[in-house]
């Protein structure tokens, strides 16, 4: 009986990633680009212009959304940040498998929530719940960035860099490309921590995360895997 039930999940399903075949990621791409794209658009519904009031109180409606606004500038950067990221990941993969894909999709999950993280951030300026949308800001990109590089370390097990990478042998250096994804992490991780106690020192260093990720790599040099020159 267990061999027959064998049987059956082997014959429907396919859970072992070495039996799993290897896909374009075109249609991927573009479902990406769509997610964030819609992603970025949505930051901005809750900008509001009322026309009906008198010219002189055009700056005032400004400078009671500033904070709206600035936390739509934020959000931008944190998914300009994700798509940067998610760009140089996919053009050095030769192809993607079921659980890559999954991977990915998750990581663009994360990127959906970054609206309503960003509304928190705004709603909570002069008020002593702040730290709730700086928490909730910190705890997207966290997972984000542990996402990522969950997905960068199976593409590399699974063998679907464009560039199979050879395994660090002992008392080899790490690469420092490495050693930064490190801090990264540790970073998001620091800051998750941080919201509750010191919001602004959390935010900051969420910035500063999202700013590093927009800053060209080596990767982006030519001559690279994925590029065409």
């Amino acid at each position: 009986m267990a061999r027959s039930v064998r049987g059956v999940i082997d014959e429907v399903y396919t859970f072992t990633s070495t039996d799993q075949g290897v896909h374009a990621t075109h249609r991927l791409v573009a479902f990406i680009d769509a997610i964030l794209a819609i992603a970025a658009t949505v930051l901005v519904l809750d900008l509001r212009v009322d026309g009906d009031l008198a010219h002189h109180h055009l700056a005032t409606q400004i400078r009671e959304q500033l904070p709206t606004l600035l936390a739509t500038l934020l959000g931008f950067v944190w998914i300009a940040g994700t798509w940067v990221l998610s760009h140089r990941q996919v053009r050095q993969l030769r192809g993607v498998d079921h659980y890559m894909s999954l991977f990915i999709l998750a990581s663009t999950l994360t990127v959906t929530l970054i609206p309503f993280a960003t509304k928190l951030l705004a709603a909570g300026v002069g008020h002593a719940d702040f730290w709730v949308g700086v928490e909730a800001v910190s705890v997207v990109i966290l997972l984000s960035t542990l996402l990522s590089v969950w997905s960068a370390r199976y593409a590399h097990a699974r063998g679907l860099l464009l560039v199979a990478t050879s395994p660090r042998t002992r008392g080899q250096r790490r690469p420092i490309a490495l050693i930064i994804w490190y801090v990264i992490v540790a970073l998001s991780v620091l800051a998750v921590l941080l919201a509750p106690l010191a919001p602004w020192i959390a935010l900051g260093i969420i910035i500063l995360t999202r700013i590093s990720a927009l800053l060209p790599l080596r990767s982006d040099r030519a001559g690279q895997p994925g590029t065409l020159s």
